[in-house]
């Protein structure tokens, strides 16, 4: 009897996982809209230098991959500094522990920027475990520095 009892409730959570099941289009429209809103912050922070001609913004179309989604297109931020380059790489939206991770990377270092949950950035480093902290102008500007610099 008991068997039978747990059998049934095996059958139900089986059911219920089918009634949650994730709505793969919109995580993948709501993953591309938080990248854009990540970029237009950024466009924001640097627009002053970009007007002196200190630096430039490019956005490039790339491809990308995951399972259950499909391939998709999403931005690559690339911000030229005289002769230096630091792109900005999406990498997915199927990251454990996060709604997505884009790949931070210049000639000297590189940062990666996690989503915890949607549109809340931070930046993380592993040394060797993994540490993160808050993206905002200040950091953002100082992670320049570092890819940059090393």
């Amino acid at each position: 009897m008991e068997q039978n009892d747990s059998f049934e409730v095996f059958l139900k959570k089986k059911k219920q996982q089918e009634n949650n099941k994730v709505d793969w289009d919109e995580r993948k429209s709501t993953w591309l809209k938080s990248i854009e809103d990540l970029y237009s912050k950024i466009n924001n922070w640097l627009s002053p230098f970009i007007k002196e001609s200190l630096l430039d913004i490019k956005e490039k179309d790339i491809e990308l991959n995951e399972e259950y989604i499909g391939n998709y297109k999403a931005k690559r931020l690339d911000i030229y500094l005289s002769n230096d380059i630091i792109s900005l790489t999406p990498r997915g939206t199927l990251i454990i522990g996060s709604y997505g991770r884009i790949d931070m990377r210049g000639p000297k270092g590189e940062y990666l920027l996690i989503e915890p949950d949607w549109n809340i950035w931070k930046f993380a480093k592993r040394t060797p475990k993994l540490v993160t902290w808050e993206i905002s102008e200040e950091s953002f500007k100082t992670a320049i520095q570092d890819v940059i610099n090393g």
